[in-house]
């Protein structure tokens, strides 16, 4: 965990980024480690970096934080082949982030993140951005770009939003036939990190894999509410990155 010996990051975890840079490149490691060691391995690392939360309660200790990730392939599976290959892969996904705070309940972040991330061995690239919910069936089909979406990401983004929309877009122009819904992953993320940012440590728990509904993006769920079915598949182990 000594931040001299790993390749400077910026830390895109952040809900609202406080730059506007498109893209941040990183050295990005990920480890299998057996679900028993992950009190000690947190014990461990809580001693050298600070914890980082997206809400702190008013007993000053962060609530449970939890991700709902929906990864997004065609019918021929290109992109999870691609992964699978071990070269550089390209995945396109969405992501809702929320708390389960023990006196406010569930604290639900108001946007749908959709991220495209670039993988070359240890390297990483990713951009990241709200979307809304009811433009997603026509952006992934026919990779349009409507002026909402871009209004909506200037705020953030500045006059370069449409570069990450573009992106994403070459994307589903890409692939044999229109991206859907693919896959659901819940968990339970801790996050620390030190003062400079140069390094992050992300330990995963609770992992779940789901079947996403076919009416997904008509229903109005959320991504966490879609969940409605037992999960396919239920790993004994933890992620660290």
């Amino acid at each position: 965990l000594d931040p001299r010996r790993s390749e400077p990051a910026v830390n895109v975890a952040k809900a609202y980024p406080s730059t506007d840079k498109m893209f941040e490149e990183r050295a990005e490691l990920t480890y299998f480690m057996s679900a028993d060691k992950a009190p000690a391995f947190i014990e461990q690392v809580g001693r050298q970096l600070e914890v980082h939360a997206f809400h702190w309660s008013e007993s000053e200790e962060p609530p449970p934080h939890y991700v709902t990730t929906l990864y997004f392939d065609s019918d021929t599976r290109e992109i999870v082949r691609a992964c699978e290959s071990g070269h550089e892969s390209v995945r396109l996904r969405a992501r809702e982030y929320y708390d389960r705070d023990p006196e406010l309940g569930i604290l639900r972040e108001p946007l749908l993140w959709l991220e495209v991330k670039t993988r070359a061995g240890a390297s990483t690239r990713k951009a990241r951005f709200a979307i809304p919910s009811d433009e997603i069936r026509s952006f992934l089909t026919d990779g349009s770009i409507t002026r909402g979406m871009i209004m909506l990401q200037r705020p953030v983004w500045g006059e370069s939003a449409e570069a990450v929309l573009n992106e994403v877009a070459d994307l589903c122009n890409h692939t044999v036939g229109p991206l859907k819904p693919d896959c659901l992953a819940h968990y339970r993320r801790r996050a620390w990190q030190d003062a400079e940012e140069t390094i992050r440590v992300t330990l995963d728990t609770e992992l779940a894999f789901h079947r996403p509904p076919a009416n997904l993006f008509q229903s109005g769920m959320t991504l966490s509410e879609a969940l409605v079915t037992p999960p396919v598949a239920q790993p004994p182990f933890c992620l660290v990155e």
